[in-house]
């Protein structure tokens, strides 16, 4: 990761440079130093100013006085900004601009140079006499630009000497004073190498500088972890090159690994069904393990051979294109997937639908083969007022035959297109040589996973490339809270104006979906009557007696998608036969982009392509009473 960033500014003849970081080459920079520096710096061609912002705790002082010695010599008019913290060889640094901007809350930092060295004492001698004429190269720079003697500017290193704006100004170090900036980025350096930092130099917060260490080495360490695992990938399918990029411009590991399998799968040329003629001479090749006919004998085997399929150089198993002999089309999906043999298809997904709670319970509508959605008609009933029933269907009296006005029902319509949920299950290449752990496990991962995720969409979704929620329909009624009811409480009122809101018809297959932490209100519930009152939930033999599961005899179902006590959502009543749910028949299934190389991981992907939505559109206005009703009824948020 390069610790500078070079580019030319809008008007072509200005070049900003970014020194934000340690100088010089580290472990993680993979060898970027002052020569590629000064090659960056050519490739801005000539121009007439330099913008260089330093925000720095120093570094590499060989690397850092190159980089002195490249700006000093550029004809440039050079202008230097310490963004917040200019120590050690940054300092020297900034010491090669015709003008030095601090603002007022910013840093610098001048001190002696210090090594180690094992050794004898002539190891130790050469390196004190290093040091020296080290310092000495410093001095000059520091002397050039501030018009101090060589013992004045000596003195100041020997003191390690911390500068305000003010101060670095007064002894000629910078040449102006700005209004302050904030200094966020200056907090990240580990500074516990030097001696007399500022205390105020840190957040006020009673932070010190060992805290600062600590991070600092987390940060240091996550660093170091991601260029390694880079490195690793990059040299493991030959893209060193590739890694090296990535380390510099800071790509996360994980987009670096979508990369690098982007590539892989670009390598693998995909095929389509296999006539009889050629499909006799591939089977020959496709890992079969003996067997080159016939469905497969396990959901595990067919995974293992998806996976075979995908990996860069291999075969695909003929049996992936013949699974029309179980009624599955033959060719391979636009994606690179493949269909999921039926009998295991099947299983899946009805697993899925019982271990979900809330689908099983919606209207489920199958679509064909050559459809991709469903249409139809609907009553468009907003009101029950006479005139209004069934979209404005009327009946008439004969004796009220005068007048009659002729009506015709209004229609509406239902439309619901399919939508892909895709899942991502992992599992090592260990497990992957046996298929029936294999298929066991990714079974039991995708019925839990989809199933939930499900549920969710059916309480919350946008309805925006996932099914519409009941928490987001028009046909939603909320009731409100009680005046003065305490914050995250559920009230006996709450419960009646909330049944009372089902439409009776719809009662009977209605039921409560809670947050399990609304039980804690429905134990303590009661029924206030005069000075006194009774509880109205607990069983007969008070909490000795089994809980009872049901309110006004409908039953209440705990379920984690539910809102958190208190918000809208915690306590719904709902009759879900309302909820349609559309769904196409088979399960898609490929090994995924995302493969975790470094710790030996494979993912599978599957999808499944499903939506779904409310009938109702809006609420609905009853024939007598001014209160709106719906399948849907929440809680107002407390």
């Amino acid at each position: 990761m390069k610790y500078y960033t070079i580019r030319n500014q809008a008007d072509e003849d200005t070049a900003e440079i970014l020194l934000y970081g340690d100088i010089g080459d580290s472990f993680w920079s993979e060898g970027i130093g002052a020569k590629q520096f000064a090659e960056d710096l050519k490739k801005c061609g000539k121009v007439g100013n330099l913008n260089i912002r330093i925000n720095s705790p120093g570094g590499s002082v060989f690397e850092g006085l190159a980089i002195y010695n490249t700006l000093d010599r550029h004809p440039s008019q050079k202008t230097v900004y310490i963004d917040g913290l200019a120590a050690s060889i940054a300092s020297v640094i900034s010491m090669a601009g015709d003008t030095v901007v601090m603002p007022k809350n910013a840093i610098m930092m001048i001190h002696d140079p210090f090594g180690m060295v094992l050794g004898d004492a002539d190891d130790m001698r050469k390196m004190a006499e290093g040091l020296d004429k080290i310092k000495t190269g410093l001095i000059s720079a520091y002397t050039k630009k501030s018009g101090l003697s060589d013992k004045e500017v000596s003195d100041l290193m020997s003191d390690e000497t911390w500068m305000t704006a003010v101060e670095a100004v007064e002894w000629g170090f910078a040449d102006e004073v700005a209004e302050p900036m904030r200094m966020a980025a200056s907090l990240n350096f580990d500074l516990s190498a030097y001696k007399k930092v500022p205390k105020n130099l840190f957040s006020k917060k009673g932070k010190n500088t060992m805290d600062e260490h600590e991070k600092f080495e987390k940060r240091n360490e996550s660093e170091k972890t991601r260029t390694r695992e880079i490195s690793t990938i990059g040299k493991q399918f030959n893209l060193q090159e590739e890694a090296l990029d990535a380390i510099q411009d800071g790509t996360s590991l994980e987009d670096f690994r979508t990369k690098v399998m982007k590539h892989l799968q670009s390598q693998i040329v995909p095929i389509g069904p296999l006539d009889p003629e050629y499909r006799a001479s591939y089977g020959s090749l496709a890992r079969t393990g003996g067997r080159q006919s016939g469905p497969f004998r396990s959901f595990g085997e067919q995974m293992i051979s998806v996976y075979n399929a995908g990996i860069p150089g291999g075969v695909i198993d003929q049996k992936l294109h013949i699974l029309n002999a179980t009624g599955i089309g033959s060719s391979i999906p636009s994606e690179g997937g493949f269909i999921v043999q039926t009998d295991f298809s099947t299983a899946l997904l009805d697993r899925m639908n019982k271990t979900a709670v809330l689908a099983p319970k919606c209207w489920h509508v199958p679509i064909g083969a050559n459809a991709d959605g469903l249409e139809m008609p609907t009553i468009d009933e907003t009101s029950r007022a006479t005139g209004s029933r069934w979209g404005g269907v009327q009946v008439y009296r004969r004796a009220e035959a005068d007048t009659v006005t002729a009506k015709k029902p209004k229609f509406g319509a239902f439309e619901l297109r399919l939508e892909d949920l895709m899942g991502l299950c992992y599992t090592t290449n260990r497990q992957l040589k046996d298929a029936p752990s294999t298929g066991a496990i990714i079974s039991r991962a995708f019925e839990e996973e989809f199933s939930f995720v499900l549920d969710n969409e059916i309480v919350r979704g946008t309805g925006v490339g996932e099914c519409l929620g009941i928490l987001n329909s028009g046909a939603l009624v909320t009731v409100l809270k009680e005046t003065g009811q305490a914050a995250d409480t559920v009230l006996i009122e709450n419960i009646v104006k909330m049944f009372s809101r089902m439409p009776a018809r719809y009662r009977k297959n209605a039921f409560w979906a809670i947050n399990q932490e609304i039980e804690t209100q429905l134990f303590t519930m009661g029924l206030v009557i005069g000075m006194g009152g009774s509880p109205v939930f607990l069983p007969g033999g008070s909490i000795s007696g089994e809980p009872y599961g049901s309110l006004f005899a409908r039953p209440i179902i705990p379920i984690e998608q539910a809102s958190a006590l208190g918000d809208r959502g915690d306590i719904m009543f709902l009759n879900l036969d309302q909820y349609c749910i559309i769904e196409k028949d088979g399960l898609e299934a490929t090994q995924s982009i995302h493969v975790r190389f470094v710790y030996d991981e494979s993912c599978f992907k599957f999808i499944v392509r499903n939506n779904g939505a409310p009938l109702w559109k809006s609420t609905l206005t009853p024939f007598k009473g001014a209160q709106n009703l719906s399948p849907f009824v929440v809680l107002e948020a407390r």
